[in-house]
């Protein structure tokens, strides 16, 4: 098997289990204009004299700069807090990674990209940048951020001199104790990262004399050179890795990298549904029952199959969907409770916008966000205040546009009917190969019993599930 294949087949599995790990270093931000370590030392190599592009050792480049200012850090400091003062934007890697379902997440760098990016997703970041900080814990988090060498906002608490990182065992031994525990138990994807930081390489070194015969596998992400000493180089670097248990997937240009993350979030979302829909409160009370039944069927239908909900909490339909799968998980042995921040991706579309931003606009965005960490959309209902609901036929639009599968439930009536009639005038533009037309015919009117209609969404899912592809 490729190397490729392999990365995407073993990750996919990993995401999927709850034991996926990533660790990003200085690359991934050169290319939001955040400048690597040497860029950052240039200016005060100058000052002492070098040359930082015939530096080797970048950690002693910022000692020798210490040692002249008899160990006062407040430079160094100051360099961190002016460079990475300016807010970046986080590039179209760091929003890919932050729609995958990671739990742990390590990183040297000390710019905020990453959460910056997990915010775009609605989803929440336990930060960990000090020894002290993994004694708490953050229950709303959706996951860990494991900032192992600081962070730009203390920028005196940084790792960054030879000094920093002979002390690190002593200062930070926390984070190489959880990093050891984790490169043992979960599964790594190594992005923008040289491999040259001296703690990692000791902790992997370690791991090696311990595990030999059973490493877990890790993987990594990297461009071959195009000068002939430099691949050849390359060559002999990507094979010792493998001693680490780090298989490298090897690119051609930066942009497919790109390419398998994209690969990987289908392949991850393609288990997640998001459920779209609304019916008001004051509504008609049978049609508000019906259409909560639905959704409470279409839930179970979808934790049975293993599958994911993604739901933006739309009145009645959310919270019926919701019901459902915590119905149809509790009443299973062989489905933990523990695995519920994975079964159960809740977002709710928010009231109200940061400041600066129009609302609309940032909810529109957070719905294309909401329907990029899905697969398959399914529509229930959709009325608000007297009309079709024009938020699930934008979701709609989104999804159509992200080539992702809709499922209307047309029984339901207002906008799912409408959105079945817009499928059905042009299968070929919406239904994706896999699916069926007769199948999604019965997701038609003519299906109008909660039995019925729970078969058919049933029927469809299996299928889409059958043929999920990396």
């Amino acid at each position: 098997m490729s190397a490729e294949a392999d990365f995407l087949k073993t990750y996919v599995e990993a995401l999927e289990q709850g034991t996926a790990a990533a660790f990003i270093g200085a690359g991934l931000s050169i290319a939001a204009d955040l400048p690597d370590w040497r860029k950052l030392l240039r200016g005060l190599a100058g000052e002492l004299g070098l040359d930082v592009d015939r530096e080797h050792d970048l950690p002693a480049v910022a000692q020798f700069y210490l040692n002249r200012f008899a160990n006062n850090r407040g430079r160094l400091a100051q360099l961190v807090r002016s460079t990475f003062r300016r807010p970046a934007t986080p590039t179209e890697n760091h929003r890919l990674l932050a729609r995958l379902p990671l739990e742990h997440v390590w990183t040297t760098n000390y710019d905020d990209l990453l959460e910056r990016a997990w915010e775009l997703q609605g989803r929440r970041l336990d930060v960990k940048s000090r020894n002290a900080d993994l004694t708490t814990s953050d229950p709303e988090a959706h996951a860990v951020l494991y900032k192992m060498h600081g962070t730009a906002s203390q920028p005196d608490e940084i790792v960054l001199t030879t000094d920093d990182y002979e002390r690190y065992r002593m200062n930070r031994p926390g984070f190489l104790q959880v990093l050891g525990s984790d490169l043992i138990t979960r599964t790594f994807l190594f992005l923008g990262l040289s491999f040259t930081d001296p703690n990692l390489a000791y902790l992997m070194g370690t791991l090696r004399a311990s595990f030999e015969s059973v490493q877990r596998q890790h993987f990594t992400i990297l461009k071959r050179p195009a000068d002939d000493y430099d691949a050849r180089r390359f060559d002999h670097f990507t094979t010792d890795l493998e001693r680490y248990g780090v298989r490298t997937v090897v690119v051609h240009d930066y942009t497919d990298i790109t390419r398998l993350l994209e690969r990987i979030g289908r392949a991850s979302a393609q288990r997640n549904v998001l459920v779209s829909g609304t019916y008001p409160d004051d509504g008609d009370a049978a049609e508000r029952a019906f259409i909560e039944a639905v959704a409470r069927g279409v839930g179970r239908v979808i934790a049975r199959r293993g599958m994911n909900l993604v739901s933006g909490f739309g009145r009645s339909v959310g919270s019926g969907a919701i019901v459902g799968v915590l119905d149809e998980i509790k009443g299973r042995s062989d489905v933990p409770m523990s695995t519920l921040g994975r079964r159960l991706l809740l977002r709710p579309v928010p009231k109200a916008a940061p400041d600066g931003v129009e609302l609309g606009e940032f909810r529109r965005r957070y719905r294309e966000e909401l329907i990029a960490q899905s697969g398959v959309v399914i529509v229930i209902g959709g009325l608000k205040d007297g009309a079709v609901s024009s938020g699930v036929l934008q979701e709609f639009e989104m999804a159509v546009a992200q080539r992702k599968l809709v499922l209307p439930i047309a029984a339901t009536g207002h906008a799912a009917r409408q959105i079945y009639e817009r499928i059905l005038a042009r299968p070929k533009d919406h239904l994706a190969a896999e699916m069926d037309l007769g199948l999604f015919r019965r997701l038609g009117p003519e299906t109008d019993t909660l039995d019925g209609i729970v078969a058919a969404v049933d029927a469809c899912l299996a299928l889409i599930v059958d043929a999920a592809p990396v």
